[in-house]
């Protein structure tokens, strides 16, 4: 059986994900934006639910997750809620974390901002649609695994 690899942008607000096979190959990029207005507990229920149903489709061999930041100690609260649910849900699965900063560094080099990162994305990957930030950025976390692992050049 194939597996994948997600490349992860948590957020209560907007979950970005990029699955790739395990040659680096793009296979789905998507987002998980649950109502703003429902209950925490209902958030990370449609997020998990959208996750169980990628699992179903994309068998994971690694998750790769943008390591979440703490800026604002009730944001910060919130959104490793949602770190908790993802870890529960791929529990079985291998889980790397990378620091914003260093997935920025390794994609663009040096300081970069999400837009030069999604600009050189693109530059590479003509093809690639992305709806928002957190689906570029979840692609540039997964992408810093391949790198990493010498599976693409970048």
């Amino acid at each position: 059986m194939k597996k994948y690899v997600y490349g992860l942008d948590l957020s209560l607000k907007t979950t970005g994900i990029a699955i790739f096979d395990e040659e680096g190959n793009v296979a789905k990029i998507c987002s998980v934006s649950p109502n703003e207005n429902g209950t925490h507990g209902m958030r990370l229920k449609v997020i998990a639910d959208a996750i169980l149903e990628l699992r179903d489709q994309y068998d994971p061999a690694t998750v790769i997750i943008e390591r979440a930041f703490s800026r604002f100690k009730n944001a910060t609260a919130v959104l490793y809620r949602v770190h908790g649910v993802i870890n529960y849900l791929f529990h079985d699965v291998v889980q790397i974390y990378y620091a914003p900063k260093a997935i920025k560094a390794k994609i663009v080099g040096g300081n970069a901002t999400k837009k030069m990162v999604r600009e050189k994305i693109l530059s590479v990957y003509p093809n690639i649609k992305f709806a928002n930030d957190d689906e570029s950025d979840a692609f540039a976390t997964g992408l810093m695994y391949f790198i990493n692992n010498k599976i693409i050049e970048f």
